[in-house]
């Protein structure tokens, strides 16, 4: 009597859907997550390299704070990795952390998500600018798939201290250079509110500064992804003062430098 053949199902030849996607799921975290940020400070440091920008020490914490992204979304996927996964409460905060800076680095680059998504179509280019957004969309996702096996700890101090030593510092700078933007658009409603922009929060100083030298000289995490040229100041600090920054005085104008 001749043997039975084995009776060999499809899914011990292949692998099960399920599997499938969870490979290619961990693929596009480790990419969105981990590669693409890393890849953009990359860029962005090399850039400054060429260009022949001195990294001021006030860059340092905010560099840093950048490389932290990478860093917690690698050790989360690690853990997601794990038969059992669990996450500290050590890497909780740092998640939290990372989690912060992402959302300050994808406000920042807003304006410039529609030039990314256009620079998609020039070997995925427009990417670099996209991937703050997407390294928060991959954190986001991770926290999701660790909490279905272990609770996590709390997201928001992390958050906060995020937000105290990068975000606080780059508020003026921010809010002066997006005024900026504002004020030199064709728009007559958006340079309206540019200008009110500027009375309301913007700092003299950094737009004196922006008068003077535009983003020749860096001076804050702003200054790499909000490019401000002197002569779109200049234009804003004539509308919201009615004067000409080449007539001020130059003590006035030595305040800048």
């Amino acid at each position: 009597m001749s043997a039975q053949p084995a009776c060999i199902t499809p899914s011990a030849v292949l692998p099960t859907a399920s599997a499938v996607v969870h490979v290619s799921m961990r693929a596009a975290l480790w990419f969105a997550g981990v590669i693409l940020p890393l890849l953009a400070l990359a860029v962005a440091l090399f850039f400054l390299l060429v260009v022949g920008f001195d990294l001021p020490p006030g860059m340092i914490i905010p560099v840093l704070s950048i490389a932290a992204v990478p860093l917690a979304n690698a050790l989360l996927l690690r853990a997601l990795g794990n038969a059992r996964p669990g996450v500290s409460r050590r890497l909780g905060h740092l998640h939290g952390f990372a989690t912060g800076v992402s959302i300050l680095l994808t406000l920042l680059l807003l304006p410039h998500t529609a030039a990314g998504v256009a620079g998609l179509r020039y070997f995925g280019g427009g990417l670099l600018l996209l991937a703050p957004l997407l390294a928060l969309m991959a954190a986001l996702a991770m926290r999701r798939l660790l909490t279905a096996h272990a609770p996590l700890p709390a997201i928001w101090p992390g958050v906060l201290l995020a937000l105290a030593m990068v975000a606080v510092p780059e508020l003026p700078q921010a809010l002066t250079q997006a005024g900026v933007h504002m004020a030199t658009r064709d728009a007559p409603a958006t340079r309206a509110n540019g200008i009110r922009l500027l009375r309301a929060a913007g700092s003299q100083e950094i737009l004196l500064r922006l008068c003077d030298t535009g983003n020749d000289r860096l001076a804050s995490l702003t200054d790499l992804v909000m490019v401000s040229s002197a002569a779109d100041a200049r234009e804003a600090f004539y509308r919201l003062t009615g004067k000409r920054f080449d007539d001020m005085p130059d003590a006035m104008r030595e305040g800048a430098d």
